[in-house]
């Protein structure tokens, strides 16, 4: 017979009268707005309700911008070794003031204008490595605390030229490969030999695209003192002789020619080459330089494409701020010097692309294609039924 159990037997884990209910936690609207200064927890919380990292995770401005420049290294290393020795050969020219346009702002003179440029040359000959030694340089704080101002200014112009320079080019390098059918997209002459570098030229809100709809530009190869390569893409001037037209050709043996001309000048036959501040590019070898330039539209088109003319065409133009440089080619200066007397180099072949009845015929094949197919899917659906 079953007999009644006290409470006070019970344990108090099966009593549930015995255990006490759970105070309910009092639920509280969710602040919208953080009060100015009010702490949290031992951190600060401002208005735009944004905590600041802590300070030992913010970069420096000279390690932040070493690391810029590690990136850039690494996405481009040709193009970026390419770029310093630009920049270099316009720094280590006689004609300086001529060359170096614009002037670093870690180097510019008191008074805005001119350029210190032994400071510059001899900050860029101590603290420039090779760039595949930029990459494994170290950018620990500790060490960026022993440099010197004029070793700080030269990593800081690294970042000036690779990184933060809005009106310089982004140069990126392509294989020699394309070369053949650019030259027959553009409407130029191959070259009899092919340059040791090719690279595209490209500028920040400029949008570059081959095969729009509209009318279809000239392009010419423009050959320059490699000293002047620097200020032409930079700010799209040349120094040439007031009044004398600049001339671009539809072959690249006839530019190496003009631009073997403007460097051999008679005041500088008898001066020897100065060296250059920056010995550790990749590209041993003096080199000469052609850019590929899209000509003004309003230059006069009157000669066909495909005339026996465009075999010699050259084109002049008045202004240099009216040219687009699109791509780059680099020859060793021995090599430029044999390809000049291959002559007459070979003739220009346009890639014009299909005809209207050549697309036409096209569409006409995929659309029977296509009524084929559906009416085979259709037929095996039958037999299976």
């Amino acid at each position: 017979m079953d007999t009644t159990v006290p409470m006070g037997m019970v344990p108090s884990n099966l009593n549930p009268f015995l255990n006490p209910r759970p105070v309910p936690i009092p639920v509280t609207k969710p602040r919208t707005k953080v009060q100015q200064d009010e702490l949290h927890d031992g951190v600060l919380a401002f208005n735009k309700e944004k905590v600041p990292p802590p300070a030992s995770s913010r970069l420096s401005p000279l390690r932040l911008a070493m690391c810029q420049v590690r990136d850039a290294l690494r996405a481009q290393p040709h193009a970026s070794d390419i770029s310093l020795l630009i920049f270099t050969a316009a720094a280590s020219s006689e004609e300086h003031e001529k060359a170096l346009i614009p002037v670093p702002p870690q180097f510019q003179a008191v008074l805005g204008s001119g350029c210190q440029v032994e400071r510059l040359r001899q900050a860029v000959a101590d603290n420039w490595p090779s760039c595949r030694l930029m990459l494994d340089c170290s950018s620990a704080d500790d060490q960026n605390a022993d440099l010197l101002p004029d070793d700080v200014d030269a990593l800081h112009l690294l970042h000036w030229i690779l990184v933060g320079t809005p009106s310089s080019p982004t140069l990126r390098r392509l294989s020699g490969l394309h070369l053949r059918q650019l030259c027959r997209v553009l409407g130029l002459a191959h070259p009899t030999v092919e340059p040791g570098h090719l690279l595209s030229i490209s500028y920040d809100g400029v949008d570059q695209r081959i095969g729009d709809p509209g009318p279809r530009p000239s392009y010419g190869y423009l050959g320059l003192p490699f000293k002047y390569l620097y200020r032409f893409l930079a700010t799209g001037r040349l120094e040439h002789p007031p009044g004398a037209p600049i001339r671009l050709y539809a072959q690249l043996e006839t530019a190496l020619v003009d631009c073997e001309e403007l460097s051999s000048l008679p005041q500088e036959q008898s001066r020897d080459p100065s060296p250059l501040c920056w010995r550790n590019s990749k590209l041993q070898a003096p080199q000469r330089a052609l850019v590929i330039c899209q000509l003004p539209s309003e230059l006069d088109e009157s000669i066909a494409p495909l005339s026996p003319e465009k075999h010699f065409l050259e084109y002049c133009v008045q202004e240099s701020l009216s040219l687009r440089p699109c791509y780059l080619l680099l020859f060793d200066d021995a090599v430029a010097s044999s390809v000049m007397f291959t002559w007459p180099g070979k003739c220009v072949k346009l890639d014009t692309g299909p005809s209207m009845v050549q697309r036409s015929r096209v569409k006409i094949l995929r659309m029977v294609r296509n009524v084929g197919s559906r009416l085979g899917a259709a037929r095996r659906a039958l037999v299976g039924l």
